[in-house]
């Protein structure tokens, strides 16, 4: 009898299994399934609703002025001011600042999510130029209108609506100086290498929790203090992503945020954003240093999933936009 010899196999190291088995659950990760994205829509009508309850219930809130004494009535006009900045900049931020159904139907949306996805991509990305030891840079530049017009807007309709009274100014100072003073102020610590809140238990929270937002952009949307994530349901708590924080701070892996970022910018962006990116990298040439792991991931995913078309079209535009960007690495 003749002994027919065993057919040859390919043995797969187990070290570059489990790196492709790691690269394809990141791809996946930042692709929700069915399921995922109906849960999401139902939370962002929740969120919606809520948060519109609560601006209205902060911009006319109707027991104070019955139930205080006169002369307490600045500081519960205060306290509304304050609870106005955080429904409403945690929406702002949510629906308008990160690409979503509003920012892809929408010019005037595109471009304020624009300036804000140039934040996480170019100027901030997850790695060691996530802070840096020089003053916090704006995406947007000069006088950053896509926060000052709402801003302007919401003072002009309070002074018409709530009438000039000394309540009143309490309730637009309060916006205002807990606007500048604390979000505005925090976030941009939040990109520095040194400053004089460093050592502060209750900061390193907050810094934590807005990496994780840099680290998955669906969440983690508040900046002073979390409530509006737990209440809307997109908290990512620090204490249950150790993994992730450590990732984030370092360089030699992509997050969950870089492939959506990287997919949008691919696919999905038009032809002045392509360009504007462009531009962008070609001055901030640090931007591009995880393309290589990019090229990576779409390389195990296409591998395993050759029926993957959109993962080899982001493959192909990936090297265009490296042989365009940095031809000696291509």
């Amino acid at each position: 009898m003749q002994t027919v010899s065993p057919q040859p196999t390919l043995s797969i190291p187990p070290a570059a299994a489990a790196e492709a088995d790691k690269a394809d659950a990141l791809y996946e990760a930042s692709i929700p399934s069915v399921r995922e994205t109906w849960a999401r829509r139902a939370n962002a009508a929740w969120a919606l609703a809520g948060v519109c309850a609560l601006v209205a219930f902060a911009w006319a809130e109707p027991w104070s002025a019955r139930l205080l004494p006169r002369w307490t009535l600045p500081a519960a006009f205060a306290l509304r001011g304050v609870l106005f900045v955080e429904a409403f900049g945690y929406a702002y931020h949510r629906f308008f600042q990160h690409l979503g159904w509003l920012t892809r139907r929408s010019l005037v949306f595109r471009r304020n999510q624009r300036f804000h996805w140039m934040h996480h991509m170019i100027l901030y990305p997850i790695g060691r130029f996530y802070k840096r030891d020089v003053p916090y840079v704006s995406s947007e530049g000069g006088l950053g209108l896509s926060w000052l017009a709402p801003a302007v807007l919401a003072i002009a309709v309070a002074f018409g609506t709530m009438g000039l009274h000394v309540a009143t100014f309490a309730f637009v100072g309060a916006m205002a100086a807990y606007a500048y003073f604390l979000v505005d102020d925090i976030h941009a610590r939040f990109h520095l290498a040194k400053h004089s809140y460093q050592g502060n238990a209750y900061y390193k929270r907050l810094e934590d929790i807005h990496i994780l937002h840099h680290w998955d952009q669906r969440d983690n949307f508040t900046i002073v203090h979390p409530l509006m994530d737990v209440i809307f349901g997109t908290y990512r708590s620090p204490d249950k992503n150790a993994r992730e924080l450590e990732v984030a701070y370092a360089d030699r892996e992509l997050t969950v945020s870089d492939v959506i970022n990287w997919r949008y910018l691919l696919l999905e962006a038009t032809p002045a954003e392509y360009a504007a990116f462009i531009s962008e990298a070609k001055r901030h040439p640090r931007s591009l240093r995880k393309i290589g792991h990019l090229m990576e991931i779409l390389h195990h995913r296409v591998v395993r999933h050759p029926e993957d078309s959109v993962a080899r079209e982001m493959r192909a535009r990936a090297r265009d936009l490296l042989a365009v960007v940095a031809p000696a690495a291509a």
